[in-house]
């Protein structure tokens, strides 16, 4: 099986040489100033009223932690406006390729290159959601078109181990991910993820000589206790760090729009009918909700119950070899 793993990989390796977007480390300023407006954008909330007693170190990663989820979810959502904007085929379901797409185009990025706390608390969060949900004795719906979240949280972290097993090494162990497994992300998850985009991209791409479409970015007002997090946006300049990607990269066929809105949800989508991704501030407020309530006391699931799983997916290996 890990023979085969490897020849696979060598082949994938070889297909992917000429695909410099993904490969290619980003320029360090990218991140650097990235990283930069989420120190300011900490240092500036120390004057609100619901922020100004927390201590600067708790402020930093509370910031990072909604600032890394809701451009998790922002670039998840773009990817659905590529999927429907350019036609593209998805083999699967459509949210387990938008979650891949999010982490590749961070990767891309850059920003966890520098600071890899913008993927790592992605992951994080999704299991905390599960965690939250069974305190609360909420049961997940076997009909729904999203993975359960220890799923999702797992994909995040094989593609990044996959990407780079040394860098995540850390995540990997935190996350009780057998070593096995890591392997396997590296010689098959991440690279088949990574060409699999590639060639579904490749002819969207904008060319030097194209013009770039028009993304149009809009900050709605942050209603009552929610205008902390207008503040921080605005700051961190997250919907033009989306923004300005897209319009870069791919080749849109119409202008398409960025927003953040109050709505009374809690709620980011692509809105295929008005050509908008939205994102409700009513989303950041439960991700600070859920470092608040269970950032403190994470911890990953036990690696007992991890290697189970192991066990039982190396049994149906086997059966199909």
């Amino acid at each position: 099986m890990m023979a085969w793993l490897r020849l696979r990989h060598v082949l994938l390796t070889v297909l992917l040489v000429g695909w410099e977007p993904v490969l290619a480390q980003p320029a360090p300023s990218e991140a650097a100033q990235y990283q930069a407006r989420i120190d300011e954008a900490a240092r500036m909330l120390a004057s609100h009223p619901s922020l100004k007693n927390v201590p600067p170190q708790k402020r930093q990663q509370l910031v990072e932690f909604v600032g890394g989820n809701v451009l998790f979810a922002l670039v998840h959502e773009m990817a659905h406006a590529l999927v429907h904007e350019m036609d593209l085929p998805v083999l699967g379901m459509e949210e387990d390729a938008a979650d891949i797409f999010a982490v590749l185009t961070l990767l891309k990025l850059g920003a966890t290159l520098s600071h890899p706390r913008c993927l790592t608390e992605a992951s994080k969060a999704w299991f905390m959601m599960n965690k939250r949900d069974q305190r609360e004795g909420t049961q997940p719906d076997a009909w729904d078109a999203h993975g359960l979240d220890e799923q999702r949280a797992y994909r995040i972290v094989c593609l990044l181990v996959g990407s780079n097993k040394e860098h995540f090494r850390d995540l990997a162990d935190e996350t009780n991910l057998p070593e096995e497994r890591r392997e396997i992300c590296q010689l098959s998850d991440y690279p088949v993820a990574s060409l699999s985009w590639e060639k579904a991209l490749q002819s969207h791409r904008r060319g030097s000589e194209q013009p770039r479409q028009q993304i149009e970015v809009k900050y709605g007002p942050g209603k009552g206790d929610l205008n902390v997090y207008e503040q921080m946006f605005r700051s961190v300049q997250i919907l033009e760090t989306v923004a300005n990607y897209a319009a870069e990269a791919y080749s849109w066929p119409h202008p398409i729009g960025l927003e953040m809105e109050t709505s009374g949800e809690s709620m980011a989508q692509w809105q295929s009918r008005n050509r908008k991704v939205v994102l409700c501030y009513e989303l950041a407020q439960e991700f600070a909700q859920l470092y608040r309530d269970y950032g403190q006391e994470w911890k990953a699931p036990p690696k007992e119950k991890w290697w189970k799983w192991w066990k039982r997916f190396e049994k149906k290996i086997s059966a199909h070899r």
